[in-house]
């Protein structure tokens, strides 16, 4: 006849939060609670002396770099964000470069060419006229009306030079507005690179997290049977994620802050 030892109370009750708790911890990222770290630290007390030194060493490692997990998530969508309504706005700014030097110089063209064509038409009818003059020949009538001809031509002559001379102006304002805007956006076309290395490092993200959610079932599961080994490895492997989690995180929030650069660049260059 077996006889069965009586379980600790504290141990059933931190058996019993696992096991009603593990479906919504698989579901999330880590997160060390503190039956986790109750159950962790029965299990490291079974461990002599130097083991369970080493495992209490890489389960504060663990913590930090949790910690840190979480700050520098924060940072990222911080500076993302910033970035993005950045873009937005310097996007918009680049659009508006002289744009109302342009729209002012459209406007006296078209308000010029509006205020001298009653004078270009009366000049057409003029001419018209002379033609017809010609074609009677009445040299009386011929003469004045050349008279008035050469008189209205010069007016005419002065009101075309005053719209060439705005029409100039305009295309002068438009050629420099739109270089003013391709030389804006080859700036801005600096944080390209940047953004196409961030989703590299957020694609090599995505895939350490699986490989941490897979280690962070197995720990679960040693700290449950009070698995050493189990326990060793699958830790070590989590500090080891998380570390390189780290790392990739760190070049993104760098590669934002170059992004970040980049646009400030591209509004000083605009101004």
């Amino acid at each position: 006849m077996k006889i069965f030892k009586p379980v600790p109370l504290l141990l059933l009750t931190i058996l019993l939060l696992l096991s009603t708790s593990s479906g919504a911890i698989a579901a999330s990222t880590t997160e060390l609670t503190p039956s986790i770290k109750a159950a962790f630290d029965l299990t490291a007390a079974t461990a002599e002396g130097p083991a369970r030194v080493k495992l209490t060493s890489l389960y504060n490692d663990l913590s930090t770099l949790k910690l840190q997990y979480d700050q520098r998530e924060e940072q990222i969508r911080i500076l993302h964000y910033n970035n993005e309504q950045s873009l937005v706005v310097v996007r918009q700014q680049i659009k508006g470069i002289d744009l109302e030097t342009v729209t002012r110089l459209e406007a006296s063209v078209k308000s010029s060419k509006q205020r001298y064509q009653p004078l270009f038409d009366q000049y057409s009818a003029l001419n018209k006229r002379i033609s017809i003059a010609k074609s009677l020949k009445d040299k009386t009538l011929n003469t004045v009306l050349r008279a008035q001809g050469d008189a209205m031509k010069i007016l005419v002559q002065l009101a075309r030079q005053e719209i060439s001379d705005k029409q100039n102006q305009l295309n002068a304002a438009k050629k420099k507005r739109s270089q003013k805007i391709a030389e804006a956006r080859k700036t801005l076309s600096g944080i390209e690179s940047p953004q196409i290395t961030i989703k590299s490092n957020k694609s090599v993200i995505t895939s350490l997290n699986k490989r941490v959610s897979a280690d962070w079932t197995d720990f679960k599961a040693a700290i449950r049977k009070q698995n050493l080994t189990l326990t060793n490895q699958s830790l070590a492997a989590l500090v080891s994620g998380y570390r390189q989690i780290a790392t990739h995180k760190q070049k993104i929030i760098e590669l934002e802050q170059k992004v970040s650069l980049v646009i400030a660049n591209t509004k000083k260059q605009i101004s």
